[in-house]
């Protein structure tokens, strides 16, 4: 994952495994390694293991190994590009500041937090439908009777879009502009008239996150017999399907822990799936690939 003459490389160079290591596990020299209980499963004879030479880490036990990069990123949760900044801090490297970003890269980043934003408040608000309203109460009703009972309901943060066709236009606009509207896939726009109105309606919705826990799109299912019967959001500047697979956000500590996976198609499936499976089940179980049936 470090290339040959980047920062990253640098700091790998320079760090010292057991020194960092050292400082979640008590190792232990034995000849020439270091040994210890190992962080990633449960034992009482040390098969935990790290090399100075190699510097490496290695388990006898679970399998897990590495670099000082893989021991940081399993156990501070994080993603590489984080790992390399807290292995540096922690050797006393100084971390190179950033290079200045254009004006374009700014406006960029700066759309894309209001989009984050616009987000959050549409899951919030699509919950509150679901909860205190008559429509949102029959919808309710229906995902019970499918066997989603309320924690699962809440553990999936499942809400509901009204029928009206502009309820969310109308609780976002104040704060929006139309560009951002329609840039957001939550508004689309009749392109005849060129009036705005919501893009999902009369459907359950299933907010979709990326690895860092923000939602970043959503996935509904029609009530009744309104077509297409799912419908997931466009490609959007915060949103690429092939990208982001659903709940991998809650699932990912469970993948690194058990090294297993199993995929189910779509939001509603993996919902379904879930409020009948064991909670072993949820701790091993991946996440759900966000259908890719309709892009309407």
């Amino acid at each position: 994952m470090a290339e040959a003459g980047s920062f990253a490389e640098k700091v790998k160079q320079q760090a010292d495994i057991v020194r960092v290591v050292g400082e979640y596990v008590r190792l232990k020299k034995t000849g020439k390694d270091f040994s210890g209980l190992c962080p990633f499963h449960q034992e009482k004879t040390p098969s935990f293991t790290v090399s100075p030479i190699k510097q490496i880490f290695y388990c006898f036990g679970c399998g897990k190994g590495g670099d000082v990069y893989n021991f940081v990123m399993d156990m501070e949760k994080c993603e590489f590009p984080e790992a390399v900044k807290v292995v540096a801090e922690k050797c006393g490297i100084a971390i190179p500041r950033q290079k200045e970003r254009s004006p374009e890269e700014r406006k960029e980043n700066q759309q894309r937090s209001v989009l984050v934003e616009m987000h959050r408040e549409t899951q919030t608000f699509f919950v509150k439908q679901l909860e205190g309203t008559p429509e949102g109460k029959a919808a309710g009703a229906y995902l019970e009777d499918r066997g989603l009972d309320k924690d699962a309901i809440a553990g999936f943060g499942i809400g509901y879009a009204p029928s009206g066709g502009d309820a969310l236009l109308r609780h976002l606009k104040p704060k929006y502009n139309d560009k951002l509207l329609v840039d957001s896939g939550l508004v689309s726009r009749d392109q005849s008239a060129g009036r705005l109105f919501d893009r999902f309606r009369r459907r359950i919705t299933f907010p979709i996150s990326n690895e860092s826990g923000k939602i970043v799109a959503f996935g509904a299912r029609a009530l009744g017999d309104d077509m297409p019967k799912y419908m997931n959001s466009p490609e959007t500047p915060i949103y690429s399907k092939s990208s982001v697979l659903y709940h991998m956000d809650r699932a990912k500590e469970a993948l690194r822990r058990q090294d297993f996976a199993i995929l189910v198609e779509g939001t509603w499936m993996q919902s379904r799936w879930r409020a009948r499976a064991s909670a072993t089940w949820w701790r091993v179980a991946a996440p759900a690939l966000p259908s890719h049936k309709s892009n309407c």
